[in-house]
């Protein structure tokens, strides 16, 4: 016998918008960003069409959403990668942490599309997001300051060498979720393929 929906009553305030955010995800994965709807959400959870609008206010405001889970989902993503390194392995957390960002992003391709989205690139009225936002690259940013500190990589601007990191792991990830590369018979596996640029990136970043 079939399981019935959930009534709205039924569910308790924090866990609609959960359930909401879930159902968002479905939709992305078989639909795409343009397919989702406040009104397919809520028809997907079993809840009245006035819920998401009480949740996110719009569709917007459910994006934010959203993009902040999955931030929060990267940063303990990248925090992992980096506590499995010892402390003097600098240079293998800079090749790790890129890792973990690219996994990331392969595993949770919903979640990555939402989070870099150009609706969402003007972060300045959303401060939980804009904070959130912030925090893989300051990640990324110590890796490299503690790799130079210890004379593992070149010499030169901080923020200039963790940003040219950052564009070529982030230009990886982009390229994988949205299936470039297979689409043109360039790739096998998607891991074992960012594992070997990220080599050849941290190789190329190696102090002479």
């Amino acid at each position: 016998m079939a399981k019935k929906s959930k009534k709205p009553s039924s569910y308790h305030h924090g866990d609609l918008k959960q359930t909401l955010i879930g159902h968002a995800l479905s939709i992305i994965d078989n639909e795409g960003i343009g397919g989702l709807t406040l009104r397919k959400a809520a028809r997907h959870a079993g809840v009245s069409h006035a819920a998401p609008a009480h949740h996110f206010g719009d569709m917007k405001g459910l994006m934010v959403a959203i993009a902040i889970k999955g931030f929060s989902k990267m940063i303990l993503q990248m925090e992992k990668a980096l506590s499995q390194t010892k402390d003097d392995n600098s240079l293998l957390k800079l090749k790790l942490i890129g890792l973990a960002y690219i996994e990331f992003a392969v595993q949770h391709r919903s979640f990555f599309k939402v989070m870099y989205h150009s609706e969402l690139s003007k972060k300045g009225p959303y401060p939980d997001l804009e904070k959130e936002s912030r925090i893989p690259f300051k990640l990324l940013k110590s890796t490299v300051q503690d790799c130079q500190d210890n004379q593992l990589i070149k010499k030169g601007d901080i923020e200039n060498i963790a940003l040219f990191a950052w564009s070529t792991v982030h230009g990886i990830a982009n390229l994988l979720v949205d299936s470039q590369l297979k689409s043109k018979g360039l790739l096998g596996d998607d891991m074992q393929y960012a594992d070997h640029v990220t080599n050849l990136l941290y190789t190329g970043l190696k102090y002479q």
